[in-house]
């Protein structure tokens, strides 16, 4: 019921169709007064002047009252034929809508009144009525002939009976409706209907479908516009595939670079260790070791995890980032001191940025700093987070190049909302690695 054949009928039924009616309405009032106009160049005047000065004279002569009459009847008669009377195309107006629309009176001063013609004027409006006069002769007082024109509207007369316009415009109505319909099936909803299969090809995701429309009205130009989005989309598509798999490489990379990595350089660090010393000394090397061992497993099952899935519950951050400052502390003898909050909740992408940038940055205070003691301060101020990490290490150097690790630090601090990594050279000596970001405020308590 809501298709386009079902709003055309509506549309044909309750517009074109009285648009029509009020079109032939129109034309056929405008027709009616046009040719009322033709009576009122002054022939008809004339002509009742001529019967007048005629019936004057008649009556002056002595005629009896019924030649009177008849000669009114036989005047009656003729003005109903209008193109042999009055020479006039009104003929249509006089005889089609009416078969007596005259209707004439004669009154003599003394001898009464005659009438002829229509008797009734009661379900008609008298449209035109003219008088003529003149002074009878040997008479006190003037003769005077009345003529009146009664005949119904042309639109009352169409919807009284069946007439031929109607007929007419019944055939027209129904040539038009046919028409209409197959031109709409035809040249529009088989094209509309193909251009939604084509859509729904597109949206599952198969561009290979094109539009075949070789016709250049509006229709075979949406069909050109159609086909070249559809060219567009697969090239974006394709883009976007190629993007988000080297998006995912590059998280790959960031993630075993600040995980697995730093664990496997502890590793190493554990069992050259364990080799310097005896079977003796050695064992809590290798214990640590093995403990290294099990986080590398952890750390790559958990990259495995997010590949395949986004977990969005909020964590406490502190309780995990404790765990990674004494796991450091124990391996590299780097005194750690801390100063954070009692609980921090972060989404799991705002606690896995912080815990990632951490460990690269502790990672790089191992590797390269040869620091004693690390600060370590979590805070925050209304919505916004701060992380600092300072070391009492070598500090920055001018020549070093900035390498993978602290590029992925500040892609990661990058991603984060209002997210901004600074790594600056402390008066004392050493580093700070500084971390603001700004977090959803229901999501920290």
């Amino acid at each position: 019921m809501r298709g386009l054949r079902w709003q055309f009928a509506w549309f044909y039924l309750f517009l074109a169709v009285p648009a029509l009616l009020v079109v032939e309405r129109v034309a056929f009032g405008w027709k009616f007064e046009h040719l009322l106009m033709q009576l009122d160049d002054g022939r008809v005047e004339a002509a009742l002047n001529h019967e007048l000065a005629s019936l004057s004279v008649a009556a002056g002569e002595g005629a009896r009252a019924e030649e009177l009459q008849e000669r009114l009847r036989a005047l009656v008669l003729r003005l109903e034929r209008p193109r042999e009377s009055l020479q006039t195309r009104a003929a249509f107006v006089l005889l089609e809508l009416s078969d007596h629309p005259f209707q004439i009176e004669l009154r003599l001063p003394g001898q009464g009144a005659w009438q002829a013609g229509a008797s009734e004027l009661a379900d008609t409006a008298v449209r035109r009525e003219w008088r003529v006069s003149e002074r009878a002769a040997a008479q006190s007082g003037s003769a005077e002939l009345i003529l009146r024109l009664a005949v119904p509207s042309p639109w009352r007369f169409n919807m009284s009976m069946l007439s031929f316009e109607w007929t007419l415009a019944v055939a027209y109505l129904l040539l038009f409706l046919f028409g209409s319909a197959w031109f709409l099936r035809r040249r529009v909803l088989r094209r509309i209907g193909r251009i939604g299969e084509a859509a729904q090809s597109w949206a599952a995701g198969d561009f290979s479908a094109r539009l075949r429309d070789g016709t250049s009205d509006e229709l075979g130009q949406l069909a050109d516009d159609l086909n070249r989005m559809a060219l567009d989309l697969k090239t974006l598509v394709e883009a976007r595939a190629e993007l988000a798999s080297l998006s995912a490489r590059q998280q790959v990379a960031r993630d075993l670079h600040d995980t697995v990595k730093q664990k496997v350089f502890a590793l190493s660090l554990q069992l050259e260790a364990a080799r310097s010393k005896d079977a003796t000394a050695a064992a809590p090397c290798l214990a640590e070791a093995l403990s290294l061992v099990g986080e590398v497993q952890t750390e790559l099952s958990e990259v495995l995890l997010q590949l395949r899935s986004e977990i969005q519950d909020p964590q406490d951050i502190v309780a995990p980032l404790q765990q990674r400052l004494q796991d450091f502390s124990r391996r590299s003898g780097c005194s750690v001191g801390t100063r954070m909050l009692d609980h921090l909740w972060l989404s799991s992408v705002q606690a896995d940025a912080l815990l990632r940038i951490a460990d690269e940055a502790v990672a790089n205070i191992w590797r390269h700093a040869q620091a004693s003691r690390v600060t370590v301060t979590l805070e925050r101020v209304g919505t916004q987070v701060c992380l600092r990490i300072v070391d009492n290490g070598r500090g920055l150097q001018g020549d070093n190049a900035e390498g993978m690790g602290l590029s992925n630090m500040r892609n990661r601090a990058a991603a984060l909302s209002n997210g901004d990594l600074r790594v600056m050279r402390v008066a004392e000596g050493g580093t700070c690695v500084q971390l603001r970001f700004q977090t959803d405020p229901e999501s920290i308590s």
